[in-house]
Parts: C-alpha cells; structure tokens; sequence
C-alpha cells in the first residue's frame, strides 16, 4: 500500500513539471527579486507506523485536511529563489473508518479527534525555464512542524487533552509557476513532506493510539502530501540601479544613460523626436522633423519668423514678416495686411479692412459694412443677410387695438397676449426711435371709478411687460381710458361687445429718429 501510494506521489509530481509545455513570450528571471504570498493547499497524512492502532485497528487515520499559509521569497539568481513559510493545517479522522483515510475527505460529524498543525518551512526553487512566463520548478528544504491533537470524544475512564509535537521534517516537490503579469503570479505545487526528527512531544500512552509518540513507529503518520495553489505579488526589487534610470542594472542595456532621460525597457534613453535630446531632458519633445536645436532639445529660429532653422528655406525674414510654411513672407488674401497680422485671412478681394486684416463692420452685426444696407442696427437684434433687422417694423401711427384683451374685473395678461407682447418687444428692440403709447379700456361692468383704475392697471400691467423685457421705460407712456363709449368698439350691451371693449391698444407715438 505504501509502495503505490509513493507511485502516487511521483506521478503527481511528473504530471506538474510536464504542464511546463504551455510557452510564453515575455521574460521573467527571479534574479533580486522580494516577493510575498499565499498558498492553500490539502493536507494528506501518509504513512502510520508498524506499532499503531486505533480502537484495535491498523489503518491510517486521519482523511484530507487543508492547510492555509503564507509566504516571502527572495530571487537569490535568474533561477533560484529561496522561501520562507508559514501555514495552518487541520485534517479529522473517523471514528467509524476500517480503512486508510489518507486520501478520503472526513469532516467532524464522526470525528474523534482533529489534527491541528502550524508548519513553518524554508524551501528553495529551481526554475527551469526562467526567461519565460511559465517556468517549471523543483523544490526542497526543511520544516518546523507543531502538531497537535484535539480529542473530541471522550472515551471513558480517560480525559482528553491538546498533546503537542514538533518534528524536524525534509520537504521535496515540484510545479509550475506562471506569471499573470509583471507583478502576479500564480502556481500549482505538490509538495511532499517526510518527518526527520522528533524534537518533542507530550503525548501520552492510550490518548491516541496505544503508546505515546515518541517514536515514529507509534505514530497514526510520518508524512503528509499539499497539492496547492500560491498566488505570489512581486513587492520590489533589490538589485542597485547605478544610472537611476528606472532599470536594474542586470537589465539595463544602456547603464551610462544622463540622469532624467526617459528609457524604454532595455534602459536606452527615448528620443520621439529624433532631434538629438533625450526624452525627459527634452523640453520640446514634439521638435519637427529636421528642425535645428539648442542643447535643451527646443528649436531654434533665428530670424523668428515661426519658421525653424533647418526647416526654414528664406532664414533671414524681416522681423514681424507673415510667411508661409517653407519660411517665405506671403499675404493669402491680398488685403494689404501680411498673413502675420491678419485675423481674418480669407478677406474677399476688394473689401476694406481694418488693420487686423477684418472686414469693417461698424454696427457689429456680423454684416461688414459693405454688404450692410441698415448700417446702424442696435446691438443684439437679429439681422438679415443684408444687415437689416429680421423684426416687423412699427410703422408710425400703427394702432394694434383688439390684440390685448382681459377677462372681467381683470388687469392679468394672458398667454396669448404675452405672445404678442413678446412681438411688440423684438420690434421695438430693433428701432429704438420709436416711442410708444399703451391705452387701456374696460367694459361698463362695475363704476366708472373703478374701471377708470382697471384700465390704468391694465396699461401699467403691458408697460411692465415691456419694460421687464429690456424696453427703456422713457420709451413707452401708459394710460387708463376707464369705460368711455367714445372709445367702445363693441356693442357694451352683448357679451361679445363687452369682451372686444376689455383691451389694450399701443400705437406709435414718436419716431425720434424723424
């Protein structure tokens, strides 16, 4: 049995190391490299001795367990890594077991007894294929186990206890390990680990087994298998960089690169530019293509045209002189203004500009002065292509009687008037001289006193309108005209009549430009 169960153990191992196949572009060596990790594993117990029963039979005990650990490892070469670990195992038998358990999983309903364990190890690998994201690896080294058993059931005449042990134990195995990035990775391992040396113990006769386990022949087992999963984190990395340029100098390909160059992966200093200067000393790093420059990498021209020396083909233009992309003085729209100072380049031919190279446009509304038939428009009011404003003009003595109108006892403007107003407002925005007058009247409804107030709150009630919307108050004179029929233009005795005579009217009184 322990003959195949070593079988067992190596072909598992063989298995590991033939995985190695899966091949990888990138580079990775452990050379200096500090990492940190974790691992989790299961736990097999192996081999009980020739003297140990338990309930008067020969079997191996405790089933499948697991362990939880971590660890730190250190690069000492491209190929070997030494680490240091620590970890937690646990693992239950079965008080109803015949059999070997050693590869059964057992949890506590049956228990016994449960074996604890904290296993601390030093171990080094072998990477085999070092240069490469997956790298097969051996392992060997020793371990500290503490071992102890927790009986759960109480057999009678006797007491449980926690008995202690720690053993001296040779670990051997082997994986695969694979770098998920520069920083990660991830491997597989099995691990076996064979007690050398009992360094103590206090377990006493009849607590486990019939004699206390102080030699390995007593023992419910001697060693005990992990396969497991290890998630390694690349901390830092302690090889000395002489040039500070970022890579190690086991790396660096360029180990003479200026203090602030930037380097690509080999340690070569970058010039995007090819002007010479090094990327990070470069203070122009984008320098076009075959531009002259000065020891800081930016280009020089000497004649200051915007042109580059090297690039610039007329090198001694007079200073302030507009010039086109080879260096050479030139004026695009031909408008008497060089291209240096003129913002508007695409002047038509013929249109007088001013000394910016622009279109004279007096009243500034977008129409230059030579298209322009309505020259002083205000500023903000919409214009045609012509410069004329896009706004209905008022024409002088327009009544706009019946427009505005209220419900009874009313002063409110309504929806639809505030729509009209709104008209009123965009013509008169457009003409400032025009000044005008804003009537109210009312029906025969309620006193003659009262509707005379009425019909001033509703011409006060438009003029606010008005002014709220941007109209100079000088601009407009509002009246109340109460209910005199002079002014009806309904009949007061019908509905309807009284409805028509509810209104506003406004009509131009004054056209201060004539």
């Amino acid at each position: 049995m322990k003959t195949s169960k070593m079988v067992v153990i190596i072909a598992g191992m063989i298995m590991l190391l033939a995985a190695s196949a899966i091949s990888a572009e990138t580079s990775y060596d452990w050379k200096d490299k500090f990492c940190i990790g974790g691992r989790g594993a299961m736990l097999m117990p192996l081999f009980e001795g020739s003297d140990f029963t338990l309930f008067g039979t020969k079997y191996e005990p405790f089933g499948i367990g697991f362990d939880l650990g971590a660890h730190a490892r250190l690069g000492m070469t491209e190929r070997i890594a030494v680490n240091f670990s620590i970890a937690y195992a646990s693992s239950y038998d079965d008080s109803t077991a015949t059999s070997d358990q050693s590869f059964s999983f057992n949890g506590s309903g049956n228990a016994f007894a449960r074996l604890e364990g904290v296993l601390y190890s030093l171990t080094g690998n072998y990477y085999f294929r070092y240069d490469q994201k997956t790298q097969p690896y051996i392992t060997f080294g020793l371990g500290l186990d503490n071992w102890r058993v927790n009986r759960l059931q109480v057999q009678r005449g006797t007491h449980p206890q926690m008995a202690t042990i720690y053993d001296l134990s040779m670990k051997i195995g082997g994986g695969v390990s694979y770098w998920m990035s520069e920083r990660f990775a991830i491997d597989g391992q099995l691990l076996f680990s064979y007690g050398l040396f009992r360094l103590s113990s206090d377990m006493p006769a009849d607590e486990y087994g019939p004699n206390n386990w102080h030699d390995w022949k007593d023992r419910p087992f001697r060693a005990y298998l992990e396969p497991s999963i290890g998630l390694t984190y690349y901390l830092f990395d302690v090889s000395p960089d002489s040039d500070k340029d970022g890579v190690k100098d086991k790396h660096d390909q360029c180990p003479d690169t200026p203090l602030g160059a930037m380097v690509d992966e080999r340690g070569c200093p970058l010039d995007e530019d090819q002007d010479g200067v090094f990327d990070g000393l470069d203070i122009c790093p984008n320098t076009p293509l075959g531009a002259t420059v000065d020891a800081k990498g930016c280009p020089i021209d000497s004649d200051e045209d915007g042109v580059f020396d090297g690039i610039d083909q007329c090198p001694n233009t007079p200073d302030g002189t507009e010039v086109d992309d080879t260096g050479c003085s030139v004026d695009t729209d031909r408008d008497g203004v060089p291209n240096i100072s003129d913002k508007c380049p695409g002047t038509p031919l013929g249109v007088t500009v001013d000394a910016n190279g622009c279109p004279i446009d007096s009243d500034k509304d977008g129409v230059p002065d030579m298209s322009d038939r309505c020259p002083n428009t205000p500023p903000d009011v919409e214009v045609d292509s012509l410069g004329c404003p896009t706004a209905s003009k008022l024409e002088e003595a327009l009544i706009l009687y019946g427009q505005v109108r209220y419900t009874s006892d009313s002063y409110s403007i309504t929806p639809k008037a505030q729509s009209i107003l709104d008209s009123v407002v965009t013509s008169l925005k457009a003409y400032p001289y025009f000044r005008i007058e804003i009537r109210g009247y009312t029906d025969s409804v309620n006193s003659e006193q009262y509707n005379l107030t009425l019909s001033e709150n509703r011409a006060k009630t438009v003029k606010q309108y008005l002014v709220s919307h941007g109209i100079d108050a000088d601009r407009l004179v509002a009246k109340g005209l109460g209910e005199d029929p002079q002014y009806w233009i309904g009949d007061n005795s019908t509905a309807k009549g009284r409805r028509l005579n509810r209104r506003v009217e406004i009509e131009v009184i004054r056209d201060i430009q004539k």
